[in-house]
């Protein structure tokens, strides 16, 4: 469904997402707020586009809810609702890709390996690194895993956005959301090494590390990561075509 009112409540659910997880580690009103304000946007687009991953998104937010109310009490349940919210972020930008009316120019995928494969496969390792992100949080695994998942997804995303920006012939759109998805991993991998560092630091001087905003923006930037991986796989999709595709 192509409307531009459904486009722009759909980037307001992808804001209010990225408030959700920004203001999921600290609680409190701020919290509230906005999770009311995405669950509002999220019935919203489901009555207007009628689409399964609405719907969806829908009930994947109630199950965040629910588990929310157990977040203290139970690491494993706090992990997997960290992960919840990066998907709800990525479900949102999903869905403002199908609502978005505007047009770019089919070009032939002439990539080895090809641009629609590296693309493709984006949006799941990018899931698995927040995964394993939520998991070293949470004392379930050390740290090597999630370097190793940091390694692996942005080599991939490093890729995948300079294959796009050097396909000829392909359309702005698709080049500035390779700048953006390559600049927001940066900035991730920014702040997960100085979330770290800090971490090591409180570690030695015998403290507990609180609640950190270098920590919570390598969070924020991780689901940003995620949702720019899946608006870059729906358009590479929709634009970027196999050469027999072009041909014909």
């Amino acid at each position: 469904m192509a409307n531009q009112t459904v486009f722009r409540l759909c980037v307001l659910t992808v804001a209010a997402s990225v408030g959700v997880i920004a203001t999921g580690p600290f609680g409190g009103k701020p919290h509230l707020v906005a999770s009311g304000l995405l669950a509002i946007l999220l019935l919203a687009v489901a009555a207007m586009m009628r689409h399964r991953v609405a719907y969806f998104s829908v009930l994947l937010f109630l199950a965040s809810g629910g588990t929310g109310r157990l977040v203290k009490s139970n690491p494993a349940v706090a992990a997997m609702h960290e992960v919840i919210g990066p998907v709800l972020l990525s479900m949102a930008c999903f869905l403002a890709v199908m609502a978005w009316t505007g047009t770019d120019t089919e070009v032939e995928d002439s990539g080895r390996p090809p641009l629609r494969s590296l693309a493709r496969w984006a949006p799941p390792v990018i899931l698995m690194q927040v995964f394993l992100g939520a998991l070293y949080r949470h004392a379930f695994t050390g740290i090597s895993l999630h370097v190793f998942g940091a390694m692996l997804a942005g080599a991939l995303i490093m890729f995948a956005g300079i294959s796009v920006m050097i396909l000829p012939g392909i359309g702005k759109v698709l080049q500035r959301v390779s700048w953006a998805l390559l600049g927001v991993t940066f900035l991730q991998f920014f702040f997960g090494i100085y979330a770290y560092l800090n971490r090591i630091a409180a570690e030695e001087a015998g403290t507990v590390a609180g609640v950190s905003h270098i920590a919570v923006s390598h969070i924020v930037t991780g689901g940003l990561t995620m949702g720019l991986s899946v608006v870059l796989a729906l358009l590479v999709n929709r634009y970027v075509r196999p050469a027999e595709a072009v041909a014909a």
